[in-house]
């Protein structure tokens, strides 16, 4: 195993965790902000240990404000950060891997995104990193099926900071007992298992509980002469959750969820 953190002490001590487990592990410092840091790091993987059959992508960083605060002068630094780390980094590091996982028709890649994507007060560039996390993750899962190489992502719910006294937060009792990393970890294990069948699905791991997260399309109004005020006085129905698709793809989203709405032969 690499454990990559450009934090040397962390990621050393994560490598001595694993060595003393019985394990082997080596240690991996290279930034995967970059295409070079993404290429070199593939590099020490391959030479370690060969071909990369694992890919557990959970760089992460978090500079919290509230969108109101970013301005033109702040703004854009925070946002070049934030999407070179969550969604160009898993980017970086695939890109030298991923031919080569097709090409021996297996490999698993597990994104980690966040539950902030749920919406949650000054989190505004972190969950849309996030999310877009979770849209690379359904493109890939599709593409990889043909190749044997299945993609998921989690959103994780899980505390590493022990200081803060919770006792008086709506969760705190909650967050204390069991939203730890450890509870999360075995469900990164299983979806990058052999066995695990899932590809380019999205489950929420909240802390010892995984679900699968779906994305779904109501049964809608449909109006072939559109207006506002159409949908204005159908707005129940645009909104009510009773009937629902639950999409795989985009082309199965009109398929499925589209189509029929129009009463039109499918071809």
């Amino acid at each position: 195993m690499v454990v990559n953190d450009i934090a040397a002490q962390s990621a050393n001590e994560v490598v001595n965790e694993i060595t003393t487990a019985g394990g082997i592990a080596i240690a991996d410092h290279h930034t995967v902000t970059t295409p070079e840091g993404g290429v070199a790091l593939a590099e020490q993987a391959r030479d370690a240990f060969g071909a990369v059959h694992i890919v557990i992508n959970n760089a992460g960083v978090n500079r919290a404000a509230e969108f109101a605060d970013m301005t033109p002068e702040s703004g854009p630094e925070l946002f070049d950060e934030m999407i070179a780390v969550h969604l160009l980094g898993p980017c970086h590091v695939l890109w030298p891997l991923w031919p080569a996982m097709v090409e021996q028709g297996y490999g698993r890649v597990v994104n980690v995104a966040s539950s902030a994507v749920w919406g949650l007060r000054g989190q505004a560039v972190y969950a849309a990193c996030k999310a877009g996390m979770m849209g690379l993750t359904r493109t890939l899962g599709r593409e990889g099926r043909y190749h044997g190489v299945q993609v998921n992502c989690v959103l994780p719910w899980a505390v590493t900071d022990k200081n803060p006294d919770r006792s008086g937060e709506e969760f705190g009792s909650i967050i204390e007992a069991h939203m730890r990393p450890e509870n999360v970890a075995p469900a990164v294990v299983w979806l990058a298992h052999q066995d695990c069948p899932a590809t380019g699905e999205l489950f929420t791991v909240d802390g010892p509980r995984m679900a699968r997260l779906a994305w779904i399309a109501t049964q809608g109004h449909t109006d072939l002469d559109p207006t506002p005020e159409c949908y204005r006085d159908q707005w129940d129905q645009v909104m009510d959750l009773s009937e629902y698709t639950v999409p795989t793809s985009t082309n199965d989203h009109m398929r499925n969820s589209v189509m029929p709405h129009f009463n039109l032969p499918i071809k």
